[in-house]
This record gives C-alpha cells, sequence and structure tokens, in this order.
C-alpha cells in the first residue's frame, strides 16, 4: 500500500474531507529518498490538497487518518485520468483529419476537433461520481509531529 497522511476537515454523514499536506513537507522527499512527488509539487504546486472520501471512521475534526491505496489501483487511475483524455484528443485528431479531406484547412481542423474531444472526455471525467479509487482509511492515535517518524 501507498499510504499518505491527512487531517479530517468536516466530517458529513458518511462522508470525510480530508486535508492533504503538500507533498514536499514529506521527510523522505526531503532526505532524496521518497518517490520524487515532493520534488515537483515544488515546480507547479504549493497548497494542500482536499478530497472528499466516504467513510465512517469514529474520527474528529482535526484528527489525523492515513489513506492507502494499492498501487495497482493508482496506476489504473492514472491511467484513466489521462490515458481516456490522451485517446479522445488522438481519435478526435484522426476522425477530424479524415472527414475535412484534403482541404486547406485540414491539419488545423483535426486539431481543433482533437482538442474539443479532448476537453470533453477530461470534462466528464472530472464530473464523474464513480470514484476510480478505493482507498483504505485508518485513524492515527497520535499527533503529526509523531507520525513523521513512525510512517516516513
Amino acid at each position: 500500500m501507498i499510504w499518505q497522511l491527512a487531517r479530517v476537515v468536516s466530517i458529513d454523514a458518511e462522508r470525510l474531507t480530508l486535508s492533504f499536506s503538500a507533498p514536499e513537507e514529506c521527510e523522505r522527499c526531503a532526505r532524496g529518498q521518497g518517490c520524487g512527488a515532493g520534488v515537483f509539487a515544488r515546480l507547479f504546486s504549493r497548497r494542500a490538497t482536499r478530497v472528499t472520501l466516504p467513510g465512517s471512521l469514529p474520527v474528529s475534526r482535526g484528527d489525523w487518518v492515513r489513506v492507502g491505496l494499492e498501487p495497482r489501483q493508482l496506476a489504473f487511475a492514472a491511467a484513466m485520468h489521462y490515458g481516456l483524455p490522451l485517446l479522445g484528443f488522438l481519435s478526435g485528431a484522426v476522425a477530424g483529419h479524415l472527414a475535412i479531406g484534403d482541404g486547406p484547412g485540414q491539419d488545423a481542423a483535426a486539431l481543433a476537433i482533437g482538442l474539443v474531444v479532448f476537453a470533453a472526455v477530461a470534462r466528464m471525467l472530472a464530473r464523474s461520481e464513480r470514484p476510480l479509487l478505493n482507498p483504505a482509511l485508518e485513524r492515527l492515535s497520535c499527533t503529526r509531529g509523531d507520525t513523521k517518524s513512525s510512517v516516513s
């Protein structure tokens, strides 16, 4: 399992909203022994991530939990999230190229149709209510300062 620490921000019926700290705060990444996410996070983003997940843990607002994913699940979700829009772009570009024929705007039309299909597939995935991942949630019984040494 791949584990990440998060703080419970809110609890609503059977759902938990979790705030994940920025990856550059990971001690393993700081030592150069992590997955490398901290390096890329410094380049692109400096904010914490909030995610709402189904869960019925006996936790309170402010508690720390750890969220775990199977590596296969994560690889599948990444392939779906990045691969389907790319496949949509490529198929839209080919369809646009074939539909226009040998006209003067064939390449521009292929690019435009590919981008439209890419955006439509990406939007469909973003609005999807069906989660691609089934994370494991565990409540931690210590503060974050204590978990840094035990989980890292």
